[in-house]
């Protein structure tokens, strides 16, 4: 007997062939097509043949920008004395 997999989100499957898993509502494309509806048991086969359950690769991670320290156009105590 297969394996049968109930996902806890809802399966969707791009345009452009890759797979989102989420609501109707947070759809990051149109026209994507269902694979699998939340709660509902699915063969583990027909996912994996559909491209559910294979390893995405990680997002890179963002770089940083380093920000230089706002310059202060304040007069200084000091340089008010000296004048």
């Amino acid at each position: 007997m297969s394996e049968i997999i109930k996902p806890e989100k809802s399966i969707w499957k791009l345009p452009d062939g890759s797979i989102w898993e989420g609501p109707l509502s947070e759809l990051p494309k149109s026209n994507a097509s269902l694979i699998a509806k939340a709660g509902k048991e699915y063969p583990a086969e027909w996912l994996k043949a559909q491209g559910w359950g294979k390893a995405e690769p990680k997002p890179k991670p963002k770089k940083k920008s380093v920000k230089k320290p706002a310059e202060t156009k304040a007069v200084k105590k000091a340089e008010v004395e000296d004048k």
